[in-house]
């Protein structure tokens, strides 16, 4: 209707446009029109006494009681008949604009409603101050840009939470202080604004700091400024929440009152939107903590169920002494994880199946990690081979470290519950451990009192008593064993520099190759030695006691472990074991001077059994009866005689090998050898003389050597 009377007027007065104005309102309701034109029409028209009043060469108006109207256009026509036509229908335009109110109210109401429809459907969506902002801009014709501000109580600034036509990287860096700005003054004033025009707008805006100013520079796309702004508050309960404000970049293109209006209207559909939503959320959140609370309550009491059950096993396995193998089995049923378990010499205590083709790192014993449990008594993570952990746990003994527990894990991730298990776990086992060793040590200390009362001759009814509960008949046969560790071939063995450990190790050595070879025996330690002593059972009689300790000394020549062995000789009856003790000890004397050699017998000592039946004093006196003049010729004349002697001796006379090794010629070994014999008075063609020489160059050796 209003078109076709609109374009009824036109072609009446061959025009190109005409506006009707309402005076009371200022509204024109002929469509979209320059805000700032209308606004300055109507101030001419007001302004003026003239029922006809000329605007432009183009454009004239025509006053009348409640109706301004503006014709534009080229056409010449006739003012009066004009301003009398629209006279005579003045009573049916002011119907036609009251009906127009009405309409564009009811368009308003319906696009509000659309609008607060669409907010409300999707009030409790994630990006919901994304629909809001595009919302807004959709609803307003003239809108093409707008930002969506919220008060940030903490910072007390406003910040951009949402935007369209904006690039996002630039106006998120946006904080305005309370008052900058045109949103930050309609925050202030909870007022809104209305502005036209670049140059307004950008004046509006001077107050922003250098910082807030550049962002939005930077956020715009086409140009600065736009044409047309609308700034209006966010209000819940009388509270201002925020900021909404929407931007024409259209050239000539400005927003309307009715416009300002609808976005007001807008305005408080979207704060009950954002608030709502704001609320949904944090009800949201707040479930989700809920819930995840309980799962950790859940967690936790299931986990503080696992170890208390845990706890309760491991207790009661103690509590009935059924040993270290109880606890980890146990363990093995609470977790997850393979472990193994290792002394402190890194031999295998337990390795579960899931571990047995797992391997500890690379000298593991001086990882910097391994250092720390060590020195803590605190677990440690390392990494290995890929993406798995290795988890070190301490088993701690009363001296020193027992050993250590050792975890895979396949990724990153610690396992919470599980190292709670293990920790308890390993303090149980070092518990347990400790237990063995104190009784061990109290089984060891029985044994040295009974070997050292024995050595003592102190054959009393007690230590009778005593080693028959060992295991021993005073009547049978008996032998010594005596064993110190080489300091020297501990590193090169890959030993830990624990004495304590060490000797266990040596002990369990020397047990275990006893029991493989079935002889009764106990091993312990005193001040000075490793011992075993070893019983052959009397009516078997004392050859078969020499053959039954052979192979027990050959095994022991096999081993790797870094010692020194002397086995005595075969002695009849508990009180002579002193005796084998003896026999044992020169055996280890004798290996000082053996470098290659760790373990020698008394029965297999060949020429040193001799060394071993007699003084240094006596030793020394043989050697001086046969090569003393020798000695003393070379000692004069700073000689080889004596050297080349015993190079003789020691190649049986082979004259190829003692030439090469003396790198003499031929004839001077004849001259040396002839001028040996006569210092001497020997004839080495003399069977007597030659096995005289032949000792006494032995013993001279084993004297120097020592």
């Amino acid at each position: 209707m209003k078109t076709e009377l609109l374009n009824q007027l036109k072609n009446q007065f061959y025009q190109d446009q005409i506006y009707l104005i309402d005076k009371e309102s200022r509204k024109a309701i002929s469509g979209r029109v320059n805000f700032i034109n209308v606004t300055s029409w109507i101030d001419i028209c007001l302004e003026s006494q003239e029922s006809v009043i000329h605007l432009s060469p183009t454009m004239q108006g025509f006053q009348y009681e409640d109706i301004i109207v503006v014709l534009s256009g080229s056409k010449n026509y006739n003012e009066k008949e004009a301003y009398d036509y629209f006279h005579q229908y003045e009573p049916w335009l002011k119907l036609l604009m009251n009906y127009m109110k009405d309409q564009e109210k009811q368009n308003s109401l319906d696009l509000l409603m659309d609008v607060a429809h669409t907010l409300a459907s999707r009030m409790y969506e994630d990006n919901i101050l994304d629909i809001i902002i595009e919302s807004v801009v959709d609803a307003l014709s003239a809108a093409d840009t707008g930002f969506l501000f919220l008060h940030d109580d903490r910072l007390d600034k406003l910040l951009v939470q949402s935007a369209v036509g904006f690039k996002e990287q630039s106006y998120k860096k946006t904080r305005l202080r309370v008052g900058e700005g045109v949103s930050g003054m309609v925050f202030q004033h909870g007022k809104s604004m209305m502005i036209h025009g670049e140059k307004e707008i950008a004046e509006t805006m001077g107050n922003m700091s250098e910082a807030n100013f550049q962002y939005y520079i930077d956020s715009t796309i086409d140009k600065a400024f736009p044409d047309s702004m609308i700034s209006v508050p966010l209000r819940f309960q009388y509270e201002t929440i925020g900021v909404l404000t929407i931007d024409s970049f259209k050239v000539n293109s400005f927003f309307s009152e009715q416009d300002l209006e609808l976005l007001e209207s807008l305005a408080d559909h979207v704060a009950i939107v954002i608030t709502h939503s704001k609320l949904y959320k944090q009800e949201r959140k707040q479930r989700k903590e809920l819930q995840q609370t309980h799962q950790a309550l859940r967690k936790e009491h299931l986990t503080m169920q696992r170890t208390t059950d845990f706890h309760h096993q491991l207790t009661n396995i103690a509590a009935r002494g059924e040993g270290a193998d109880a606890i980890v089995r146990t363990l093995k049923r609470m977790v997850r994880y393979p472990f193994a378990i290792y002394d402190s010499l890194l031999k295998p205590f337990y390795i579960d199946n899931e571990a047995k083709d797992k391997h500890l790192p690379e000298k593991f014993l001086n990882h910097d990690r391994v250092k720390k449990v060590i020195s803590t008594n605190k677990w440690q993570q390392m990494t290995t081979e890929g993406e798995e952990r290795l988890v070190v746990l301490p088993v701690v003994g009363v001296d020193s470290m027992w050993g250590f527990l050792c975890v895979w894990i396949d990724s990153a991730d610690f396992f919470e519950n599980d190292i709670v298990l293990f920790e308890y776990g390993a303090t149980v086992l070092s518990l347990e451990l400790t237990k063995q060793d104190a009784i061990r040590e109290a089984e060891n200390r029985a044994k040295g009192e009974l070997v050292e009362g024995v050595l003592a001759g102190e054959m009393t009814p007690s230590l009778e008593s005593q080693a028959s509960n060992l295991g021993f008949s005073p009547s049978d046969y008996y032998v010594m064993v005596l064993c110190k560790i080489d300091p020297a071939l501990v590193e090169n063995a890959g030993m830990v520099q624990d004495a304590r450990r060490q000797k266990d190790e040596v002990v369990e050595l020397i047990e275990h190759a006893l029991a493989v070879h079935r002889i009764n025996g106990i091993v312990s330690m005193n001040s000075s030695y490793l011992f075993a002593m070893v019983s052959f059972p009397d009516g078997e009689g004392k050859m078969a006691a020499r053959e039954n300790i052979k192979p027990f000394v050959h095994q022991m020549e096999k081993t790797s472990a870094p010692i020194k062995l002397g086995v005595g000789r075969v002695h009849k009856n508990l009180s002579r074991l002193n005796h084998s003790y003896k026999d044992a000890e020169k055996c280890i004397q004798l290996l000082e001077n053996q470098p290659g050699k760790k373990v020698m017998s008394f029965i297999e000592a060949g020429i040193y059994r001799f060394f071993l039946q007699h003084s240094e004093e006596e030793l020394d006196l043989y050697v001086s009866d046969i090569l003393g003049p020798l000695i003393q010729y070379d000692h004069k004349k700073n000689g080889e005689l004596i050297q080349t002697l015993i190079t003789y001796i020691m190649h049986d006379k082979d004259l190829r090998k003692i030439t090469e090794q003396l790198n003499i010629h031929a004839n001077t070994l004849y001259y040396r050898i002839k001028r040996i014999q006569d210092i001497l008075e020997l004839d080495f063609d003399d069977s007597g003389d030659w096995f005289n020489v032949q000792l006494a160059c032995q013993v001279y050796k084993y004297i120097n050597e020592k």
